[in-house]
């Protein structure tokens, strides 16, 4: 038998395995497979730079072997890698967190936005409530230069650890005028002080309503604890969020929210008997509702 080099053993993988690869992972090119190979070699040490080119020989313990084995199953690229991108940096993700999505991208987008046009050369208090791997909260640091007093908040324990695992390895990027607290909570329970600006991504998909429209890997792989909530709990899970947000609010204080395109029109209502002198949804880049503006 011949021996194949990693290149060649690659594209008989894909053309092989094309059909469940690409029901797994809709869009998938061998392209993006070598760019994932090469960051997932050297994170276990495995020099890439002429990586394909050498004679790959399978074995069960090999770092490669296990990648390609958890590919036919569906593991998500960045479980398998163990980083996933998210607006201008590399974040470690692990199966206690979700996967940070390019249109949560939006979410700092419009947090930076809300910082410069109303806390310039000024504190702005700062929350990111269900933080998980502190993409969101760590990414708006290293964007912002205003002084941000962030507080970054997770019920699980897991997760709040690789959110300051992240944080750490990132802080040679962040500005020593900020400063930073993780507090282990139930969305705002526990948490001292007002804020300016609170940003949350928390579960939004109804177990049961919604399911059909979740993606079988995502349901498969992804924490439940972050994505799911039961939908006899549901309007009342938001209600007392969206009351704890407007209590935490300081006067002229936003929320921007990150929910579910089927049930945003109905969120909205409900911010507006809670109090809210503002709310306004906000479409992402597919051009559906996707996220909620909450002014106090």
């Amino acid at each position: 038998m011949s021996i194949l080099s990693l290149d060649q053993h690659l594209k008989g993988f894909y053309e092989a395995e094309k059909k469940s690869l690409l029901a797994f992972y809709p869009g998938l090119t061998i392209h993006r497979l070598r760019q994932d190979i090469k960051l997932h070699a050297f994170l276990n040490g495995v020099d890439s730079e002429e990586l394909f080119e050498f004679p790959y020989l399978p074995h069960r313990t090999h770092p490669l072997t296990i990648f390609f084995e958890k590919l036919k199953v569906g593991t998500p690229l960045e479980y398998i890698t163990g980083y996933a991108y998210f607006y201008r940096s590399l974040f470690k993700v692990t199966s206690d967190v979700l996967i940070p999505r390019s249109e949560t991208e939006i979410l700092v987008e419009l947090a930076s936005q809300e910082i410069k046009r109303s806390y310039k050369n000024k504190q702005c208090r700062v929350a990111d409530i269900g933080t998980g791997s502190g993409a969101i909260g760590i990414s708006l640091l290293m964007e912002e230069t205003a002084q941000l007093d962030m507080v970054m908040t997770d019920i699980s324990e897991a997760a709040l650890k690789l959110a300051q695992e992240n944080f750490f390895s990132h802080k040679f990027a962040i500005s020593s005028i900020h400063k930073t607290t993780f507090i282990k909570s139930d969305r705002l329970k526990d948490v001292p002080g007002e804020f300016n600006l609170i940003l949350t991504n928390p579960p939004y998909i109804k177990k049961s309503a919604d399911m059909a429209g979740v993606h079988s890997q995502v349901a498969a792989f992804e924490p439940h604890l972050a994505l799911f909530l039961d939908d006899d709990i549901y309007d009342q899970w938001f209600n007392e969020f969206f009351t704890s947000i407007h209590e935490k609010l300081v006067t002229g204080g936003v929320s921007l929210v990150e929910s579910h395109e089927n049930h945003l029109e109905a969120q909205a209502e409900m911010a507006r008997k809670i109090g809210f002198s503002e709310v306004v949804l906000v479409r992402d880049y597919t051009n559906r509702n996707r996220f909620l503006k909450l002014k106090k």
